[in-house]
């Protein structure tokens, strides 16, 4: 009998992802076709292309991809656009504001989604960085917002986030 706690990782030879005409994502592992899965990222989400997990549509976890970087380009596009719908967390393109009132600080952001508001207490608490220049903001409701690179964002954002960081 199969331990229920092994892990199969995945040979990226043998594993591809496309979509179907209604925009199911679909997966063929070992030439078995599994026409509806489900990804999950695993921890670390600081390597979003790594430990990626695969289920079926009866939540059977089948496996993980060590890297979808080991993939084809198709594979990997499709990973990525599935995850990037699956975690939505808005992309900050711009930081309008960070102000602090009666003991909230308050951040006005524009986003890849559209305008965001995000309210905390205790910033040190709500901010946190993935990388050297990545950080993930968290609100006090747990609404969550990413800046990937806080190289890439203009002077006025800079000079904003610098108040805080």
């Amino acid at each position: 009998m199969k331990d229920p706690f092994d892990i199969i990782i995945f040979d990226s030879k043998e594993i591809s992802f496309t979509r179907s005409v209604g925009g199911v994502l679909s997966a063929v592992i070992d030439g078995a076709v599994y026409p509806e899965i489900t990804l999950h990222q695993a921890f670390p989400f600081k390597k979003p292309s790594q430990f990626i997990s695969v289920w079926e549509k009866n939540d059977r976890e089948l496996g993980v991809i060590r890297d979808t970087k080991e993939l084809d380009q198709e594979s990997k596009n499709e990973i990525e656009k599935e995850l990037r719908f699956r975690y939505i967390i808005p992309i900050v393109a711009r930081v309008q504001s960070i102000s602090e009132e009666m003991g909230l600080w308050i951040f006005q952001l524009v986003t890849d989604r559209g305008d965001l508001q995000l309210i905390m207490q205790n910033i040190h608490e709500h901010i946190q960085f993935i990388a050297s220049d990545r950080l993930v903001i968290t609100d006090m409701d747990g609404n969550r917002c990413e800046i990937p690179d806080i190289k890439l964002l203009d002077a006025h954002s800079r000079r904003e986030l610098e108040k805080i960081i």
